[in-house]
This record gives structure tokens, sequence and C-alpha cells, in this order.
């Protein structure tokens, strides 16, 4: 059988994904403080003129010295109030820099259906030079080196299904790997519906969490599919290099893995599969 992982990966000319979001997590800075946060978006202000306080996010470890797998939150006693999360924003929104005390990420989102993904190398890029811009920074501030203790990439996507259809067979029709049975004796069609899984990375570099719920688009009140497909981890050395490789493995694994749960015929009519 040949190895998948040497062809090219599957490319779609109308890809369902609505956002990408890089994300590294380190170890707490203490001199990063809310007066140093505002002093970094002053340096970055002409590219992400916009801002919003946001609640922290609360840090995430893939475990696995444990026999079932899982995603352990980090505790931490904390002397003070928690700082807020920071939203940097491009004026469209399109392009979105978070920053917390111990948390740094960077996202594209679609804000109008008129919003074409970029795509990964642009997506990339531009997280890597945020990334770089904020390590530059703390060294001008004399702020410790972030200390990275986990690396995260999240592909979210939006899937719409007809509303004359029922959600089980929407869902086996788009995703064959969930089937709902139709002879049941009791329990009806179901009136919504959500599904998690996850699956290992080689060599125990992380996961990859696949989700699907059921939703409805607040801004125009459509019925969608919600997949969420986000590889958690870190490299054996986080040193700039590996950490760019474990992007492209999760990035590999998220494209995969989408074609793998998805049907071969919607790739081809509704997300226009090219390779």
């Amino acid at each position: 059988m040949p190895d998948k992982t040497t062809n090219p990966l599957p490319d779609y000319e109308r890809p369902p994904v609505i956002e990408v979001v890089y994300g590294i997590q380190f170890s707490p800075l203490p001199e990063l403080r809310t007066p140093l946060i505002g002093l970094f978006w002053q340096s970055i202000k002409a590219d992400y003129p916009k801002f919003k306080e946001m609640p922290p996010l609360a840090p995430l470890i893939e475990r696995f010295d444990q026999e079932t797998p899982t995603e352990q939150p980090m505790l931490e006693f904390l002397q003070e109030a928690p700082l807020p999360r920071m939203f940097f924003l491009d004026n469209h929104e399109n392009w979105v820099m978070q920053v917390q005390n111990d948390r740094f990420l960077h996202n594209w989102k679609r804000v109008s259906d008129e919003d074409v993904y970029p795509r990964f190398d642009v997506v990339s890029d531009r997280f890597f030079q945020a990334w770089g811009k904020f390590c530059d920074f703390c060294r001008s501030e004399s702020i410790s080196n972030p200390k990275l203790n986990q690396l995260e990439l999240t592909y979210i996507n939006h899937i719409p299904v007809r509303e004359s259809r029922p959600i089980g067979e929407e869902v086996t029709a788009i995703f064959p790997d969930i089937v709902w049975r139709k002879d049941h004796e009791f329990l009806p069609v179901p009136e919504t519906l959500s599904w998690k899984t996850s699956f290992l990375l080689p060599k125990k570099q992380g996961r990859l969490h696949v989700s699907l719920r059921h939703a409805r688009r607040i801004k125009d009140n459509t019925t969608t599919l919600l997949l969420e497909l986000t590889a958690r981890g870190i490299p054996e050395v986080s040193e700039q290099p590996q950490v760019k490789e474990w992007f492209a493995l999760s990035r590999e694994w998220i494209v995969r893995g989408f074609s793998d749960l998805t049907n071969s015929d919607v790739q081809k009519k509704s997300w226009i599969r090219k390779s």
C-alpha cells in the first residue's frame, strides 16, 4: 500500500474553512502587565488599529502518561486578578492577534461571505511575523523569553445543511463514519447532533481533536454543521525550526483528516476538490 503522506495534500477551490487559529502557550510572564501590553499595541497599531478586551483562556496541556487520552487544564494559584486577553484587529477584522500573560494567538477569520481564505502559507507567514514582533518586544522591554509548553492549530469550518432533510441524514451524507440508523423502535430522528473524537499524532507530539455539532449561524439564522479540527501538542525540542515543523505536521493532519472524514462526492461538488 502506498504511503498516503507522500501524496500531495488535498486542495479545494472553495474550502468551507471560516477561521484558522495559530496558537502558542508558554509559562506566565510576570513582567507582562497591562501597561506593557498597551505599549506593545502601540508598536503594531498601524497594522492592528482596533482592540477588544476578552476573558483569558485557561491553559491546556496534552497528557500522555495516563491510560485515557486527555487534555488537562493547568491549575494556577493567582495572587491577583488575571489580566484580560487582548484582541488586536486589522481594519476589516479578518486578522486578529491575541495576547495574554501566557498565550499568543493569531487568527484569520471570514467576516463576510465575500472573504476568500488566503491559504495556509499566507496565514502561516502572518503568524510567524506577528510572533517575531512579540518576541522582539519582550526582549526590548527585558521581559522573560517565553518558555513554550504547548502549540495549537485550529481550523473551523461551516458546512451548510438543508433544513428540509432530517439532521441525521444530512450528517451521514457528509460524514459517512457517523450513521444514524433508521430502524429505531422508539426514538425519533434527533433534533440536533454533536460528536467528538481524537487521534494521536506521530511520536506523541500531540493529538488531533475533532468536534462536530449542529448549529445556527447568528448573522443569517441558517442551519450549519460546525466542524472544528484542532491539533495540540509540542515537539521534543521547542526551537523555531521544530516549531515550524510541528505546525506543518499539524496542518497536514488537519487537511488529510478533513478529507478522510468527509464524503468524496461532497468534496468534489460543494468544495471543488482539485487534488
